[in-house]
């Protein structure tokens, strides 16, 4: 500055020059600044050659696995209004599947950059008028852009200048002040890679030549002449001796074939500890305890699993937050569980805290936990009341009274009650048994189901006619099955 003097502009440019971002965009300006992935400077690769490993058939097959295990979880937005919680459900649910694909794969690169394509209020298209939508999100590659340790996000090439954090969206796995770009999964499972693949390179040229007989001959005159006699016989190796000369195939010691089976199967297990965390056949393929293993396997899986659903759930909500700031709205919070309304932990767990008589739970927590419409139950107190001048009340006691004023020795039942009661007094009034009628009816009260009451009534009815006892039973059992069904309709 004009003002400044010679010393204050010195410290100022070695205050300006110490800041590490000036630093950092000095030394990529001239190429000077690498990886800093200690796996891939020590293999000499970039970052991008990790796209030929993700293209393995053996490294494709468990990223799919664990991929579609993340991405194919269910989700959904909770938010205090219902109408803004519509509109990111439906902002988001057209582009879910492959939002979350994109966002997953920054867990084999290290990071990954999006381009947030938004949908203008104005825009005839635009689902919801007068706010900012979502057209979609374009994944860029990620050559094109460096993170600084500070995340912010820059241009590689051009003017190197930085990125729009609103157009732009760095996800970045597991990032560091050493590693600002994150760890990539690819990179740890390079050298696995690497071995297999150079693995099956001489395993083909071992089998090539194996495939191809060596000939040799034995003579004592022109040896040229059987030389080119061999060569017409075959288009491999060919040799020609002395006829007092040995010629012999030496076998190295043990099976190659085996020696390469146990070669493929140790690069694949380890490409599959890796990925997927698998420990199910990590060298114990037909032992014992396959079933406590394979518990343990699966348990490491969901580990792994529940990480990326977190992971997930972080880039995603960034987004929400964006478009919840365009349109002037409160963040909703985006979820991703397993069954909605199955969780077998959690309803063990509310029914814990609902019994303890401190804790009730709203109507919004048992429509987002379980998955309940509005209309599918009523909470406690919206039942009605047994009062209610609207409904018939129904004493709880009926009180009768005998023919002569008294009361009735009988217990007191409801309606319903009283009626199978009644029923089963006529049905022994018309059993013509000496047994007596109060014992009987001793045996079908405290009956619980029809073979108890078939059990109870035939050590009561021990001395009656067989007929008679089929039949006095099958009455009785039409008689309540008619009473249930129809205080059944009734309520």
């Amino acid at each position: 500055m004009p003002g400044m003097s010679r010393s204050s502009r010195d410290i100022q440019d070695i205050t300006a020059f110490n800041n590490s971002i000036a630093v950092e965009r000095m030394l990529a300006r001239f190429g000077w600044l690498g990886d800093p992935d200690e796996i891939l400077q020590r293999a000499g690769i970039s970052r991008v050659k990790l796209r030929r490993v993700a293209a393995d058939d053996e490294v494709a097959a468990a990223i799919d696995t664990r991929r579609e295990a993340c991405i194919n979880t269910p989700w959904r937005i909770e938010h205090p209004s219902a109408r803004a919680r519509r509109f990111f459900t439906e902002v988001l649910e057209p582009h879910m599947p492959e939002l979350a694909q994109q966002v997953w794969n920054s867990i084999l690169y290290g990071y990954n950059v999006l381009e947030l394509v938004y949908r203008a209020p104005d825009d005839p298209a635009n689902p919801h008028p007068g706010r900012m939508g979502l057209a979609g999100a374009i994944e860029c590659p990620f050559e094109w852009f460096r993170i600084t340790p500070d995340g912010r996000l820059w241009w590689t090439f051009g003017a190197q200048e930085e990125a729009d954090q609103r157009k732009f969206l760095a996800v970045v796995n597991d990032p560091s002040l050493r590693k600002p770009h994150g760890e990539a999964l690819l990179a740890k499972a390079y050298w696995a890679w690497r071995f297999r693949v150079e693995g099956w390179k001489l395993w083909a040229q071992f089998l090539e030549r194996a495939a191809k007989p060596l000939l040799y001959g034995k003579t004592q005159s022109d040896r040229e002449l059987v030389l080119e006699m061999l060569k017409r016989f075959s288009n491999g190796p060919v040799a020609v001796v002395d006829i007092d000369d040995e010629l012999h195939n030496l076998d190295t010691p043990g099976n190659s074939a085996n020696k390469f089976t146990e070669f493929e199967t140790g690069c694949t297990r380890r490409i599959q500890r890796l990925i997927l965390g698998q420990t199910l056949t990590s060298g114990t393929d037909g032992g014992s305890g396959n079933r406590a293993l394979g518990q343990v396997h699966n348990e490491i899986r969901q580990e792994k699993r529940r990480a990326d659903i977190r992971h997930v759930q972080r880039a995603i909500q960034r987004i929400i937050d964006r478009l919840a700031a365009f349109n002037g709205l409160e963040p909703g919070r985006f979820v991703m569980e397993d069954g909605v309304g199955l969780e077998r932990e959690r309803a063990e767990r509310d029914k814990i805290l609902t019994d303890t008589g401190q804790i009730r739970f709203t109507r919004r927590y048992w429509e987002e936990k379980y998955g309940f419409e509005p209309d599918d139950f009523l909470m406690a107190d919206e039942l009605p009341a047994r009062n209610d001048p609207a409904q018939p009340a129904t004493p709880r006691l009926a009180a009768r009274l005998s023919p002569d004023g008294g009361g009735d020795p009988r217990p007191r039942f409801t309606p319903e009650q009283q009626a199978i009661e009644d029923e089963i007094k006529r049905t022994l009034d018309r059993l013509a048994s000496p047994i007596d009628a109060d014992a009987i009816r001793s045996a079908i009260r405290g009956a619980r189901n029809e073979d108890e009451l078939r059990a109870r009534l035939a050590v009561v009815l021990d001395n009656a006619d067989a007929r008679e006892f089929r039949e006095q039973l099958s009455r009785a059992l039409y008689a309540a099955d008619l009473m249930g069904v129809s205080h059944a309709w009734r309520q």
